[in-house]
């Protein structure tokens, strides 16, 4: 059976600190001292909080929270974002099957957005390839952009959708191939995948009907 140390020394009234240094013996000083523990599992931590209250070192700041709550909200965003990002090439689209008498005016719009979501798409990477000082990641960004803007420019209309569409689906190859982008979340590379399927076949589409 454990002899209780503590117990003994105060029934002879001593007043000597306690020699015994076991870990039972020091988690008892900890609790009777009042001082914040170091370790417990979540439910004793519940227990304690319960009984003691909340330290103030154990409370997240107000900006602290905003950021987590902001942080957790990104996926969110980023997935709606894209989706409307789509809008676009889907209603474009239908305007050149249904509306054919203006089929120039709807073709130039959607020539000029496949453009702008290139430039879009591969003028993020300039962040990441400065920080990673990755200096090819530069040069192929430019040389898409380049590729997009002298395609639409010397190109026929359906042409441009053609490239376009490849330019698409390269980029999602780089990303997924590039050791560059592979701190890309989960959720991004399948939203990435799943937003160039469909605008590359709504630019395919597109030019079939040219």
């Amino acid at each position: 059976m454990a002899v209780d140390h503590e117990k003994i020394r105060r029934l002879l009234g001593e007043k000597e600190e306690s020699t015994d240094h076991g870990l039972g013996a020091k988690s008892l000083r900890r609790a009777l001292s009042g001082d914040v523990p170091k370790t417990l599992t979540p439910y004793e931590w519940e227990q304690w909080y319960a009984d003691h209250g909340v330290p103030e070192g154990h409370l997240a700041s107000e900006e602290e929270q905003q950021t987590t709550s902001t942080l957790g909200k990104t996926p969110t965003y980023a997935t709606w974002l894209g989706r409307a990002g789509l809008l676009p090439f889907v209603g474009l689209l239908l305007a050149l099957y249904i509306d054919t008498q203006n089929q120039p005016l709807w073709a130039n719009a959607l020539a000029t957005y496949t453009l702008a979501i290139v430039c879009f798409l591969v003028g993020a990477w300039w962040g990441m390839a400065v920080i990673q000082r990755s200096p090819i990641t530069l040069l192929l960004s430019n040389g898409i952009v380049l590729t997009a803007f002298f395609g639409q420019v010397l190109l026929s209309t359906a042409g441009f959708f053609l490239l376009g569409a490849f330019l698409f689906i390269t980029t999602v190859i780089v990303e997924r191939r590039h050791g560059l982008f592979k701190p890309q979340p989960l959720y991004y590379a399948r939203l990435r995948l799943q937003l160039t399927l469909v605008a590359s076949i709504s630019l395919v589409l597109a030019a079939m009907l040219l």
